[in-house]
């Protein structure tokens, strides 16, 4: 993708795109209608050669994670969301699963910035990282799939990276994946392919798994 360049308040809306918000709470946020939000978008698209929001939100992200560093938080948020993790699982609230393509656009990016090659994504290795989310989101806690499934035939898995959030937060766990060394070190390791996804509970804790081959 090429490098993506919108107006300010279409910079507003990506930003909180990858965040995970919905046009909606874009909208409510902004103090704009969902209409307006969603003509933004569709003018980035045709401006960018884009066909939809994730492309442009992965554009966005890849090109602007130097700049944002994870978010601080208080000394109670870890003990907070793991609570709520757990409450999630007891609860066996529904889990939503979503495909987590801004992280290729983001492990790219710090591929590229090392002077290494790029990866592609496999559908099938993003399988194993959503029966990995939903398996965290039923024990509410972080879990790995390394050693315990079997990726493809062709593939072997040699590593996973796995956070949580209080939401969908691509850019958050990224900066958190990068500034830990073994989590860092996967992303920089000797792959090909990676697939990536996140899954969410009505408790509002969002797991994510980064799966590399």
């Amino acid at each position: 993708m090429g490098n993506l360049r919108g107006t300010p308040r279409q910079s507003q809306i990506l930003e909180l795109a990858a965040q995970g918000q919905s046009d909606k709470e874009v909208a409510v946020a902004l103090g704009i209608s969902v209409h307006t939000v969603r003509s933004h978008l569709q003018r980035l698209y045709r401006t960018h050669g884009l066909t939809n929001r994730a492309e442009a939100v992965a554009s966005w992200a890849s090109q602007e994670t130097p700049a944002v560093p994870p978010v601080a938080t208080d000394d109670g948020f870890e003990e907070r969301l793991a609570a709520a993790a757990e409450i999630g699982a007891s609860a066996h609230f529904p889990v939503q699963t979503v495909e987590a393509l801004v992280q290729l656009e983001l492990v790219n990016h710090e591929r590229e910035s090392s002077g290494l090659t790029q990866l592609a994504w496999d559908a099938r290795l993003a399988d194993v990282a959503t029966l990995a989310v939903r398996q965290m989101s039923e024990l509410g806690y972080l879990s790995t799939v390394i050693g315990t499934v079997q990726g493809p035939d062709d593939l072997e898995i040699h590593a996973e990276n796995v956070g949580y959030w209080s939401g969908i937060n691509d850019m958050q766990l990224h900066g958190m994946f990068v500034a830990d060394p073994k989590q860092r070190a996967n992303i920089l390791g000797p792959h090909r392919v990676m697939g990536a996804a996140w899954a969410t509970t009505e408790a509002g804790v969002s797991f994510l798994s980064v799966v590399f081959a």
